[in-house]
Formats: structure tokens, sequence, C-alpha cells
């Protein structure tokens, strides 16, 4: 959105961005969150939460958009993968390592992208994802419990009065990263076997829900096809 609001709306002068841990259920009954906004203009992000800020609402401010954005898009797909965890009842050791796995993609991906690390390990990185993952009001969380006890995404999906955008976000990056490492383009992908290039390597998890959202893998082979990855040094 960074990229394409000043661009549909040039005459726009600033833009905000605003993300973080924050179920509108809990907002509603006044409980404690915190919350960040991003914008390049420093002056309106802190006025924006100056005006947002209330005795149970906090709002830090940040200058990294591309960050707040990228990973408020990942921590979706990787809810997804966490709830196939839960799903499955693997464990609270596996969840935490898929989790940890998760944000070490996510990083690589919006650093990459120009992000700050500071905003990965900040509220709208790890804490919007640590919610997203584990909190049990995540729509993203219980897609992927669903799929993980068995259910069909189409049955998922068309008995949920809610939108769970780490679907079609799934799809939108292993395009993406498909391009950027690989040179595909989406008409290409369905040519190729999209699951053996470098961009799947490095962002196993992420290509790993795609695969299961297509019903390519099941959600157990997509946790063998993790735990078959050879050894590597952490990054």
């Amino acid at each position: 959105m960074c990229e394409l609001l000043p661009e549909f709306l040039p005459h726009t002068k600033s833009f905000a961005y605003l993300s973080g841990p924050s179920f509108a259920r809990e907002m509603m009954d006044q409980l404690p969150t915190a919350v960040v906004v991003a914008a390049d203009d420093v002056d309106l992000a802190l006025r924006i939460a100056d005006m947002m800020s209330s005795p149970f609402f906090k709002v830090f401010t940040s200058s990294d958009t591309i960050g707040v954005e990228v990973a408020g898009a990942v921590k979706n797909v990787i809810a997804i993968a966490a709830g196939i965890c839960e799903g499955l009842g693997l464990g609270t050791n596996s969840m935490a390592a898929l989790v940890t796995r998760g944000c070490s993609e996510m990083r690589r991906l919006a650093l990459n992208m120009g992000a700050s690390p500071i905003t990965l390990s900040g509220l709208s990185g790890v804490g919007d994802t640590f919610l997203t993952c584990f909190g049990p009001l995540s729509r993203n969380r219980n897609v992927g419990v669903r799929l993980g006890k068995g259910e069909t995404l189409e049955s998922i999906l068309s008995s949920s009065r809610q939108v769970a955008e780490g679907v079609t976000t799934a799809e939108a990056l292993v395009g993406m990263l498909l391009n950027q490492y690989n040179g595909v383009s989406q008409e290409d992908n369905k040519e190729i076997n999209v699951y053996a290039t470098r961009a799947a390597a490095l962002y196993p998890i992420l290509f790993g829900v795609r695969a299961i959202l297509e019903g390519r893998i099941t959600p157990q082979e997509g946790v063998e096809a993790l735990l078959a990855m050879p050894p590597r040094e952490e990054n």
C-alpha cells in the first residue's frame, strides 16, 4: 500500500499505516492494547499517535512503512501454519519452532525489501505474529486448525463469515518470491514445479502453506517436508 497509494493518489501529501497486535473484540472491551503507526512523515505519525492514544490504547510511531506492511501480511500466512500445527496435535515444541522459523522467513523477506530489523522485532512484527499465531480469536490460525484436522479449504471458507487474509496472501507471496529469486511469472507457475525452486528452499514455510492451500500436499506431508530438510546454520 505504501507504494500503491502515492501512485493512485498523487495529490495526497502523506499516508500513515496502523498495525500491531489488536483483536477488535478486546479493544471494544477497552483491554490494554499497543500498536504502531508508520509514516514517512514523522510529524504525521506523531499527530496520529497523540490523537488515537488513550488510557487503554497505546500508539507508538515508526518511519518504516515497508516493514510494518510486510510483517502485517506475512504473519497471516505464518498463523495458518501455526493453526495447522495445532490441528495436527503436534504440541508446543513444534508450534514454537515453526513460528520462530516463520519469523525468520518474514525477516529475510522484509529486509530484502528495505525494512528495518527494529520493526520486525516490534509490535507489527513479532508482536502481531504472536497474537495471530497463538490467539484464539485469530481467523487465520483457525483456518489452519481446521485444515490440520482434515477439513478442505473450500469447506472452511464456505462455512466462515470472516475473511482469513493469509489464504490469498500466501498465493501473492509465492508469486512475488518466484519472480524475485527465479524470474518466474505468475503464468509460468502452472508449468513448473514451483516447490523445487531456490525461493522455496529459502522460504519453506510460506511455500508449504501455499502448497497445502492448493491441495498439492496434505498438512501432514507439509510437516514431514520441513522435517526432512537437511541441517543448516540457523539464520
